[in-house]
């Protein structure tokens, strides 16, 4: 099963509530990010006008401090 990747504005995903990430490895994941990219989409689903995180918590986190306007992302059915 192929999974298109897509490019997604920031600003429309809204983080899993139930998830809990330490500052550090959120840092750590940031300063990968600076330096060779986003390698890995994080997954989303659609909820109302917007989406949910499902994986990817961290990624999604360390793109918004880095000031990044789009993530890629894959879109899952919930």
């Amino acid at each position: 099963m192929e999974r298109e990747i897509r490019s997604i504005e920031v600003r429309k995903i809204h983080p899993n509530r139930r998830v809990v990430c330490l500052e550090e490895s959120i840092e750590d994941l940031e300063q990968s990010i600076r330096q060779r990219g986003q390698l890995e989409p994080v997954e989303i689903s659609f909820v109302g006008e917007s989406f949910r995180i499902m994986d990817g918590e961290k990624r999604w986190r360390a793109c918004r401090r880095l000031g990044m306007t789009h993530i890629k992302a894959v879109i899952v059915s919930s």
